[in-house]
């Protein structure tokens, strides 16, 4: 499996449901891994670009999306974090404030970016 061992994390978000380790499952979406954590928010991949919400309910709940041409993995295998792409915010559900995505522990990717 391509993404054997691939994590993403949420440092901050508005909704502490969001906050946490995402890990592929079994589920795909548009042909890719969708990401979940413990408490079934996902990351999950639609006509290229990458959304973050939950899939329970249908139609799915898009908390924050990821929908630039440039920088937002598009077609990529895993979601971007902020350094890669612009997250915005669902007005639905929240602001505009956008979550923290990174691909690191959410302790040490604040000590690395003060370096």
């Amino acid at each position: 499996k391509v993404n054997a061992g691939k994590e993403i994390y949420v440092c901050e978000a508005e909704n502490p449901a969001f906050i946490g380790k995402y890990v592929p499952g079994s589920q795909q979406a548009d042909g890719a891994d969708v990401y979940s954590n413990e408490n079934d928010m996902s990351f999950f991949r639609s006509n290229g670009f990458w959304y973050l919400g939950n899939l329970e309910p249908w139609p799915p709940e898009t908390h924050y999306r990821c929908v630039e041409p440039e920088g937002c993995n598009f077609q990529g295998e895993i979601p971007p974090t902020n350094d890669e792409g612009k997250w915005r915010g669902n007005r639905k559900f929240n602001s505009e404030k956008p979550p923290v995505v990174s691909t690191s522990p959410c302790g040490h990717a604040i000590a690395n970016e003060e370096l």
